[in-house]
């Protein structure tokens, strides 16, 4: 039987339901991630790696978990009448490449000599390294950041 909240409807300002709206979703958003840590689904890359440390027993008690957080998300979202954030993946990717790159600009003897003086061959190395890798962030925010319908397309033009 599902239990519905029987609650008089809550008038809210528009920034009342953003702030709501924006705390719920990043709270999701790291209950996705959770989920999948749960499940075992851990990330692996070439520098970055995840390791699955949970016990079974704690799989379980951290999906039990999720699914009460969910359910209160769910009553809120329902009583306070909240929209579904659509997150486009591509959107996400611009957004994280952007970041990226801001990050990467400073891969170099300049961003380094915060951190003290960058020996001559450190700099020679990595300077050509950091700049590609900057570039290539640039370059991924530009392929998700053009127009992909219509006649722009060129996949479009040539059916």
């Amino acid at each position: 039987m599902k239990t519905s909240s029987v609650q008089p409807r809550i008038k809210l300002s528009e920034n009342h339901r953003r702030s709501i709206s924006v705390s719920l979703q990043l709270l999701d958003q790291a209950l996705c991630e959770w989920d999948d840590w749960s499940k075992g689904r851990v990330r692996k890359g070439v520098i970055y790696r995840q390791e699955d440390t949970f016990s079974s027993q704690e799989k379980n008690e951290l999906q039990c978990r999720i699914a009460n957080v969910r359910h209160l998300i769910l009553r809120l979202r329902d009583d306070l009448q909240l929209d579904a954030k659509i997150v486009a993946t591509s959107q996400s990717i611009v957004g994280q490449a952007a970041v990226l790159w801001e990050m990467l600009t400073g891969l170099n003897t300049q961003g380094l000599q915060g951190y003290g003086r960058v020996p001559e061959d450190l700099s020679r190395y990595l300077d050509p390294i950091g700049d590609k890798l900057a570039e290539e962030m640039n370059e991924v925010a530009k392929l998700f950041s053009q127009p992909t319908t219509g006649a722009a397309d060129p996949d479009v033009t040539k059916k």
